[in-house]
Formats: C-alpha cells, structure tokens, sequence
C-alpha cells in the first residue's frame, strides 16, 4: 500500500489527492523552491524489493501505485496519446507473468499516481526503452503541493538512451524540502514523464522509489 491517512474517508481524501497532482499536472507548475505540503497526513509503508540487483545495485526499493503497469492505473494521468501497451520489460523484473508497459509517443505526457515519501527516500529508478529518434531525451520530473496549496515541479533530469533495447535507469534524485514538523515530515510525491522531440517514442516499465534508510 502506498500510504495511509487516518479518518473514514480515506479512499476520498487518495482520491482527492491524486486529482491534485494529476489534473493540475496539466497546467503550469511554479519553479520555487518552496516546502512539501502533507494535507492528508500520509505515511510512508514501504513494500521492499530488490529489483535492480543484476545491476549491481542491491538497495531496497518500493514499487510505486500502479508503478509496474500490469494493473489499475487509478490515479494516473495519462494525456496526449500516451497509454498501456502489451510486453513488459524484457527482465520481468517483477515476476514473470508480467505483461505490459507504458507507450509515450512524441507529444504525450504521464503523471503517476502519488506516493508519500519523507527525506529518506532519496531516489528512484525505472525501466525505459526508446524506440524512436535516438537524440530524443525523456524528461523526468517531481510534483508535489506546496505548504500553499500550489503545485510545484522539480526537475529530476533528462534520461537519454542510445539503443531500443529495454533498460534500468540510473538512479535520479528527489530533491526537496520536507516540513519534518508536520506528520513526520512525509508528502505525497507524483513523477512526471514527457518525451523531448517531434519523433520521440518511449516505453517505460516498473517505477521504483528508493527509501535508502531502509536498506
């Protein structure tokens, strides 16, 4: 389970929540480097894995809601063309039955569903390929609300790859400011993917989140 929140209406409140950092995904967000809001008091509950040990990297690692594409996408957004397509990363990293992954074409965008984090959880990693232009970058962001109320992005970077064949990522930083005075300092966080260039053409798979405190 990504996180909880306390109350009877917990499911409404996720469900809020998600529209927040989805929907508003679409317009705008602010470049300040302002404080993570926690408006529905979330916890952290890791569910850890070991995922991208045949790379060398034995952390352990928290499969992120929906994160691996085989089920409900609930509280995704999904725009512009972007949407799930059958053949999951060719490692079956988490299981063998897996059997789909993320089409972004050029144009398209996705936003995850959120998941609560504090600051330690540093990273996170993904599956990618890229068939299309191989000078296309994928860009990869953060979005979370702010102690305001507003949406806010913080860029995480620009993945590139130079072949079609599937891939982890390297790990890519979750920078910001946490408010540890408030419900232990966590908030809900989403990731932002959209494919750079006229003829780019992703597919990603298995979105990790690297609670490094934990290992």
């Amino acid at each position: 389970m990504p996180f909880v929140t306390s109350g009877s209406r917990r499911t409404g409140r996720i469900a809020a929540l998600a529209t927040s950092l989805g929907l508003l995904a679409l317009a705008p967000a602010a470049q300040a480097a302002t404080t993570a809001a926690n408006p529905q008091s979330c916890t952290p509950k890791p569910a850890l894995s070991q995922p991208f040990t045949p790379w060398g990297d034995r952390g352990n690692y928290t499969l992120s809601p929906g994160g691996n594409m085989e089920r409900s996408l609930t509280g995704w957004n999904l725009a512009s063309g972007a949407h799930v397509v059958a053949g999951s990363e060719s490692f079956h990293v988490g299981g063998a039955a897996d059997a789909a992954s993320l089409s972004l074409p050029a144009g398209s965008s996705v936003v995850s569903a959120p998941i609560c984090i504090d600051d330690t959880y540093p990273w996170f990693r993904l599956f990618a390929r890229n068939t299309g232009d191989q000078k296309a970058g994928l860009k990869v962001e953060i979005l979370y609300l702010d102690t305001h109320g507003k949406l806010q992005t913080r860029a995480s970077g620009n993945y590139s790859a130079t072949g079609s064949a599937w891939a982890p990522t390297g790990t890519m930083k979750i920078a910001m400011t946490f408010d540890t005075s408030v419900a232990g300092g966590a908030a809900p966080v989403a990731f932002r993917l959209t494919p750079q260039g006229a003829r780019a053409n992703w597919q990603i798979d298995d979105l990790y989140v690297d609670p490094m405190a934990r290992r």
